[in-house]
């Protein structure tokens, strides 16, 4: 047997942040030399950064990536490292990973499976390599190339690549022969995906039957989707190093030593690039267990948090914000994001240390006179609450314990003159008064829009972020205010249904207690006149049977006649047919018609298996005939 000491490195990077970029890898490489690690697998594109989009159809950015690969170069005389960049070669974009070793690139491995569903357009920008194809380019192999390493033959599957099954690349390679497979990935984060990550490792292992390495970006890259950060090295059918997820490190590299076979071969699909310097001790890797919530029974609910604070902590700190505001209803939505912000603030102290957390906000003029959490949150986190005669002194109350709670800046606004002053020019103008009766819709949403300007002149005095506080359910049936509870630079609850987010925020009492008081509301807008007792599932219907039909029709991609009779025989003990019918006809209205807003809507974190984000994962036409005529008739 031969002894390998490998490494895989995680990286939280940004899209063309070529120097910020690359100090980084920089980072983990002299980090893994000082473990004695000969082969150090990084993740896909990690040069660039993954979220370059329509970027990458621009020459320059490939020509940026080539220069810093170059600059790796030096680097490299004692260990073997695996990097990501694009690469254009005959009128086409290729996603390669480079192989620089000995002070050389000594290969170019091509992505033979580009991804293309949900909120993946890799073909907009790539070609697919063929399988077999072997070239040079600029005097370096590129191609589906094997590299031996010592004694040790390389395979390299990328991504998407691993996802393929019966034509993943692992078992053109295990034929042909390696003692271990690399995957450099950019897979972003959804629940459970993880688990499936770690089964694919596990099987490459076995397929090759030697050792598979797998090293995955980390953090919220480019805005929208966020990567989990994880890491595995899978041997003798086992994982034997995983690291944390959601760190809020700049890096992290977990190590492993493996015995492998030697394995050598003169055949013309090898690349030789021989370590300068091979091992003569075999260093001691401290072997760390699996994090205890990673096997909770809450692991959704775990998940969750750890995907959403972390975004919001890089998107504050990547787009220079000094902190958040939010307009803080006391209802769910609000309240839900309100702590997740002062979670991630936690975070980021237990794990970076407040130093640490000091010189990550090194932009923010202020931020190096602040001694403690407790003051920094207080600058960062401001909340206001925006109440009018239909306002209940339940939600008023739950957004003041909330936020005395976890320590924001907080003012309350009373707005009714504003709601008048409007009215009162409208009414003139039209030359009648306006009535509940007559104009439910518009006096509910002016309240809604009055409280717009006052939260984003708090977001502008502060240089801070107003975060949008509506969730995917609204959003599939448009229940919200444009340019009210849709304002915002970013909306961190914009993809998950509103019957979880509920789920959470009770789980979530246990870390935070002040959150008791919003658990025992009923969700209402609270835009009628409180004599009308105004309940959010009495305006639409049960959030269950919302969601069930949200799924169905564009998850699952059943027609509108289908998901009825779904809901006939799924909640047919609990409502009528009649009713049942009734709110399928809703729903399916109001998906049609809402879908202007799901255009406009501030951009949302991507933390489901599907989103409604028309951007990144579900087109629907703004005009159409829509679906509710295609239901039999109530």
């Amino acid at each position: 047997m031969s002894h390998l000491t490998i490494g895989s490195g995680v990286l939280n990077q940004t899209p063309l942040d070529w120097e910020g970029n690359f100090l980084r890898i920089l980072a983990v490489i002299e980090e893994a030399k000082k473990s004695s690690v000969s082969l150090l697998c990084l993740p896909e594109l990690c040069l660039t950064g993954y979220g370059c989009e329509d970027q990458f159809l621009a020459p320059f950015t490939a020509e940026k990536a080539w220069e810093y690969a170059q600059k790796l170069k030096k680097y490299s005389k004692d260990i073997a490292f695996l990097v990501g960049l694009p690469l254009p070669y005959e009128d086409a974009l290729y996603n390669v990973v480079a192989c620089i070793s000995g002070g050389e690139i000594a290969a170019l491995i091509p992505k033979q499976h580009l991804a293309d569903d949900g909120v993946h357009y890799e073909p907009r920008w790539f070609k697919a390599w063929q399988a077999g194809k072997r070239v040079v380019y600029q005097g370096i192999p590129l191609g589906d190339y094997r590299i031996q390493l010592n004694d040790w033959l390389l395979g390299i599957e990328i991504c998407q690549d691993a996802w393929e099954g019966p034509n993943r690349p692992a078992h053109a390679l295990a034929k042909r022969g390696v003692s271990l497979i690399c995957n450099p990935t950019a897979s972003h984060f959804s629940f459970g995906k993880a688990k499936v990550r770690q089964q694919l490792a596990l099987e490459g292992a076995a397929i090759c039957q030697g050792a598979y390495v797998f090293a995955n970006l980390l953090g919220n890259e480019s805005g929208r989707v966020i990567f989990d950060g994880d890491a595995y090295i899978a041997h003798d059918g086992k994982i034997v190093a995983q690291n944390s997820r959601f760190s809020f490190q700049d890096h992290q590299l977990i190590i492993a030593n493996l015995d492998l076979a030697p394995f050598h071969s003169n055949e013309s699909d090898v690349v030789v690039a021989n370590l300068a310097q091979a091992e003569n001790k075999i260093p001691t890797v401290q072997t760390k267990p699996v994090d205890a919530w990673e096997i909770s029974n809450f692991i959704k609910e775990e998940e969750f948090e750890r995907c959403i604070r972390l975004g919001l902590w890089d998107y504050m700190r990547k787009s220079y914000s000094r902190g958040f505001v939010v307009s803080l209803s006391g209802g769910a939505d609000s309240s839900a994001i309100v702590s997740l912000c002062h979670l991630a603030m936690k975070a980021a102290e237990k794990e970076l240390g407040f130093a640490g957390i000091q010189k990550r906000l090194a932009y923010i003029p202020w931020s190096s006179e602040i001694k403690d959490l407790a003051t920094l949150q207080k600058r960062l986190l401001t909340t206001l609450y925006q109440g009018t005669m239909n306002s209940s002194e339940q939600t008023r109350s739950s957004a003041k314990v909330l936020a005395d709670g976890i320590g924001s800046t907080h003012y309350e606004l009373e707005i009714d003159d504003l709601v008048s002053t409007y009215r009162q020019v409208i009414e003139k103008a039209i030359g009648r008064s306006l009535t509940w009766e007559q104009d439910d819709i518009t006096l509910q949403n002016v309240q809604a829009r009055v409280r717009s300007p006052s939260a984003w002149m708090l977001a502008n005095i502060n240089q801070a972020l107003l975060l949008a506080t509506s969730n995917r359910s609204e959003a599939s049936v448009g229940y919200a205010t444009m340019d009210g509870d849709t304002s915002g630079s970013i909306s961190p609850i914009a993809g998950i249904d509103k019957r979880f987010l509920r789920t959470w925020l009770i789980w979530a009492e246990t870390k935070i207690p002040a959150l008791h008081q919003v658990n025992s509301l009923e969700p209402s807008a609270e835009l009628r006149p409180l004599a009308s007792k105004q309940v959010d599932e009495e305006d639409l219907m049960p959030y269950p049977i919302l969601n069930a039909l949200e799924r169905w029709a564009f998850f699952e991609r059943k027609s509108p006649a289908d998901c009825q009779e779904i809901l006939f025989a799924t909640y047919g003990s609990q409502f009528s047919k009649e009713k049942l019918a009734e709110f399928a006809h809703r729903f399916f209205r109001l998906w049609a018609r809402n879908q202007w807003k799901r255009e406009r809507y501030a951009p949302g974190f991507h933390v489901d298996e599907y989103s409604l984000d028309p951007k990144s994962w579900l087109r629907f036409p703004i005009l159409s005939a829509g679906l509710e005529k295609d239901l039999p008739p109530i």
